[in-house]
């Protein structure tokens, strides 16, 4: 029986493992704890704040109606904001690419903004349609807080951008802006419900037994061969014309050289603090 468990080891540790993780997740979800809008804090009013009429005004309310609904989904207070200015003016003293994370920012932190509380779990998309002269590009940005900046990483509000944009141009009329908006919005829940619900999905008994399984038949059929010795050595191997001959080999150490690479990594996750002191994170976009 020792024999047994000690051969199979390796695929009860998977299990153990898997078993672990199941439980875990399972013991997080259920105590977590439902968020609610709670923010009175606020002034705003509404969701959507078309200071460059991209929009009619049917699609205004059309996009707030969306917006409320995807906010009770991600838990996440929701602005979006159209300009056509530049912003040099405004007295930021970054690059044309930041000025628009940094109105963002200080839109969100004026308003309070917030699904939980003040300066909670928000998210600002901005869209200016001027063209900066210094750069030639049209920027956008995600700008997130709270809840959405440990949810959405800079790579995850760039791609919502890259998809739900790209087909805009100097061109674009309201319909066009209209469904490139709301496809920022759309595409918002699924990041958020990719993590836990994913998991619990994933992780459920059957799947569990059906995983491990599949691994120990892997790990049998390909190990089974190396747990049979073969046969290495006759009457005659080390014989040779009636003597016995023994072979020596070594290694010979003749010296030490030992080089050093220095390996350059990356830190931190895009998270910043805007000039109202409060932590944001998000990504551009420009066109």
């Amino acid at each position: 029986m020792k024999q047994f468990f000690n051969y199979f080891k390796i695929p009860f540790i998977l299990i153990a493992i898997m078993a672990i993780v199941c439980i875990g997740v399972r013991i997080s979800k259920s105590g977590s704890t439902e968020i609610t809008w709670t923010n009175e804090d606020t002034d705003l009013t509404g969701n959507v704040f078309d200071y460059a009429e991209n929009l009619t005004d049917a699609q205004e309310r059309e996009l707030d109606e969306l917006i409320s609904s995807i906010e009770d989904r991600v838990k996440c207070d929701i602005a979006v904001i159209t300009l056509d200015r530049s912003l040099s003016l405004e007295g930021y003293k970054s690059q044309p690419s930041q000025w628009v994370m940094e109105y963002a920012d200080d839109f969100a932190d004026e308003h309070k903004m917030g699904y939980d509380k003040a300066y909670g779990n928000s998210i600002v998309f901005i869209d200016n349609l001027h063209r900066e002269e210094r750069t030639g590009r049209v920027y956008s940005w995600i700008s997130t807080s709270g809840l959405a900046m440990q949810t959405l990483s800079q790579s995850d509000c760039e791609e919502i951008m890259d998809v739900a944009l790209a087909d805009l141009d100097d061109y674009s009329d309201e319909d066009d802006y209209y469904a490139a908006y709301s496809q920022v919005i759309r595409l918002l829940p699924s990041y958020f419900e990719g993590g836990s619900a994913k998991a619990l999905k994933v992780l459920k008994p059957l799947y569990i037994a059906i995983f491990s399984l599949a691994v120990a038949l892997i790990y049998v059929l390909f190990n089974w061969s190396s747990k049979v010795g073969d046969k290495t050595t006759k009457s005659t191997t080390y014989v040779e014309n009636g003597r016995p001959t023994i072979t020596h080999q070594g290694d010979v150490f003749l010296r030490k050289s030992v080089s050093k690479v220095k390996i350059e990594t990356s830190s931190g996750s895009g998270g910043h603090i805007s000039s109202g002191g409060h932590s944001h994170g998000g990504g551009g976009h420009s066109r």
